[in-house]
């Protein structure tokens, strides 16, 4: 079982992440870094990730124990994530969109970012899981992200304390971190539970082009198994669109 997570407050870094990797080697496994600023904070895809000072959650844990199959990482942190959330706001509902995003209704509020460490031999060491989460961010600057977003602030009308969202966080992410080391089949379980899209007609944006159909199943390895005009295919990574006119958020079986 492992401990208590190692926290690292930071005022100012570049990104979380980046601090993460380049001290990969000397950080204990479980720590995790949060930062009150980032001034170069990335989503997927080289996306910025929009990080006002003291407002949200930027942070990265660092997990040696990713086994051969990274993609648990990804699982073991959203989960954390999403239990955060649920813990800091009970009345509001928040779903996991694949592979790795958090949502409320349409409206996205957490992303997560994993980057792989590697030893000098180029082989992996471990994952640096970034989360970034939407706390106290005002409507103002929400209405100027290029996708539909969202914070807690924005959801309940109050503020929260950032550091008891964190003690939250590193509670969660340690208790799926010991889920996983226990069983990483209920840990997989867990994650492809909260992923409510499962069934549900949506576009993926794969990189090179969209493609419309069918979210059929997710895999061991945090694949979409998709049906797509008459085929079934496995995507590793993507982004799927969501339409809120053909997707009855209310209906969909929220926790």
């Amino acid at each position: 079982m492992h401990k208590e997570l190692n926290i690292i407050h930071l005022d100012e870094v570049d990104s979380t992440n980046k601090y993460a990797l380049r001290n990969f080697e000397e950080l204990p496994d479980s720590t995790l870094i949060v930062a009150g600023e980032q001034k170069a904070g990335r989503g997927r895809h080289a996306r910025q990730w929009v990080s006002p000072p003291n407002t949200n959650i930027y942070a990265s844990m660092i997990i040696k124990n990713a086994g051969q199959n990274p993609a648990l990482a990804s699982m073991i942190v959203s989960l954390g994530a999403l239990s955060a959330l649920r813990g800091s706001a009970p009345d509001v509902k928040f779903w996991l969109k694949w592979p790795n995003d958090i949502f409320c209704r349409e409206r996205k509020i957490a992303g997560i970012l994993c980057e792989s460490a590697s030893t000098p031999k180029q082989q992996i060491a471990g994952i640096v899981a970034g989360i970034g989460i939407n706390i106290n961010m005002p409507t103002e600057i929400i209405n100027t992200i290029d996708q539909p977003a969202t914070s807690l602030m924005y959801e309940t009308g109050n503020e929260f304390n950032l550091k008891k969202v964190v003690k939250k966080l590193a509670k969660s992410l340690n208790k799926y971190y010991n889920i996983y080391s226990i069983s990483p089949e209920v840990l997989f379980t867990c994650w492809k539970d909260e992923n409510l899209l499962i069934g549900q007609t949506v576009k993926v944006n794969t990189g090179e082009k969209e493609i419309k159909g069918k979210i059929i199943d997710l895999g061991h390895n945090g694949e979409l198994i998709f049906e797509s005009s008459g085929k079934q295919i496995k995507l590793f990574s993507g982004d799927v669109k969501i339409n809120k006119n053909s997707i009855d958020f209310e209906k969909l079986e929220l926790i």
